[in-house]
Order: structure tokens, then C-alpha cells, then sequence
């Protein structure tokens, strides 16, 4: 019961930087050793496809690039994983003028593309 008052408060009264914090290690961080794999990334991406009922037949490859890209925009240092740090300097980049209020990079994660 604590740890859902905690998480409520973060989310609904933290400020951006704890709020992505709390994404970072709750959401995307999956085992917990404090920072994103590409294959992390992949899990994530596929897991909120299936719950919207994105279509995983011929899809594999198209999934794959989006991993890519959006995992190159948060993989500053270029090592093949993404810290808490590039995490948040990446999502606290300015955000579009038509989506104030959700950070870029997850716009791309949390909104996903839909086949042609």
C-alpha cells in the first residue's frame, strides 16, 4: 500500500525529472541494473504494440527500426546502453509545440506506429 501512495504521488505531484525517474526505473529499466538495452527497449515497444493490437505478423522488422531509432536518440554516449542520465537529457529536450506536455522521445515510445 506505501509503495502505491509513493508512486501516486510521484506521478501525479513530482516534478518532470522525478516523474521520468520513476518511468526510467519502474517502466523501462526491466531487470533493475540501472540502465536500458536495446533488448529492453525491444520488450517494451513490443509489449505496448500488443496491448493497442498492433499486428506482430511481418511487423518484426519494422519494430526493430523503430527500436533503433528511438534508441540511438537516447543512447548518447553511443555504448550500447542508456543511464538514468542519457534518459533524462534526452526526454527533457524541448518537446513540439503540438504536444507541450509529453516529452519527444516519449511520444515515440508510448505512441506507437501504425502499419501502412
Amino acid at each position: 500500500m506505501r509503495d502505491m501512495i509513493l508512486t501516486l504521488s510521484t506521478l501525479l505531484r513530482g516534478s518532470s525529472r522525478e516523474k521520468l525517474r520513476w518511468i526510467f526505473c519502474r517502466l523501462y529499466d526491466l531487470n533493475g541494473n540501472g540502465f536500458i538495452t536495446k533488448r529492453e527497449l525491444f520488450d517494451i515497444i513490443s509489449a505496448v504494440h500488443d496491448l493497442v493490437g498492433v499486428s506482430k505478423q511481418g511487423e518484426d522488422r519494422k519494430t526493430r527500426d523503430h527500436v533503433d531509432k528511438i534508441f540511438s536518440k537516447f543512447d548518447v554516449n553511443r555504448d550500447g546502453i542508456v543511464t538514468i542520465e542519457e534518459f533524462l537529457e534526452s526526454c527533457l529536450k524541448k518537446a513540439p509545440v503540438d504536444s507541450p506536455n509529453l516529452p519527444p522521445l516519449l511520444m515515440l515510445i508510448t505512441i506507437p506506429f501504425i502499419p501502412q
